[in-house]
């Protein structure tokens, strides 16, 4: 699976082999920041629903956090939503995801699958207020099986999201424990 890291130390992960994240030992200070459809276009696609921060810079923002906060990010962005899936599946032997699903939020019934197969928890997050645009936009097919929800915040949303991310992998680990 190719893992790169950026100038900026930004690291990404592409082409995972879905079977793996079920094999291997959970990392459970690695967590994925997943980008959806369309997300390449941040900066410039819609400002006024998404502002003009572009996902480089997000994914920059998230991954300074993580290390404030002593975690990994590694990111991935797809417009497939096969590779969303199997983006998914891999997290299994992750602390957690962070995931914006775009558009894939309102009918991927096969991401929400890979969602409730997922054992590490999986954040939602939204930059726009969903609840504020298009009737469509209202209805998550996701967030149900979705270990927390966060949308309306801005790109803060991802802040709020990798913190819900660790304290709901600290609540599985503890549970383990007990």
């Amino acid at each position: 699976m190719p893992i790169t890291t950026d100038d900026r130390g930004v690291t990404r992960i592409s082409k995972v082999d879905p079977n793996e994240g079920g094999s291997k030992p959970r990392d459970p200070k690695t967590y994925l920041l997943l980008s959806g459809v369309n997300h390449n276009l941040f900066g410039t696609r819609d400002p006024k629903a998404y502002g003009t921060t572009t996902l480089a810079q997000i994914e920059e923002r998230v991954t300074k956090l993580g290390k404030e906060l002593g975690v990994n990010i590694v990111c991935a962005q797809t417009n497939y939503e096969g590779e969303m899936c199997e983006l998914i599946h891999y997290a299994r032997c992750l602390g957690g995801v962070i995931m914006n699903p775009g558009a894939f939020a309102h009918y991927s019934y096969a991401l929400h699958d890979a969602i409730d197969a997922c054992t590490s928890p999986v954040v939602e997050v939204h930059i726009s207020n969903v609840y504020a645009r298009e009737e469509f936009r209202h209805k998550s097919v996701t967030a149900r099986v979705s270990s927390g929800y966060i949308a309306g915040a801005g790109i803060i949303g991802y802040d709020l999201g990798l913190r819900v991310a660790m304290e709901r992998n600290a609540e599985q680990e503890a549970a383990k424990k007990a």
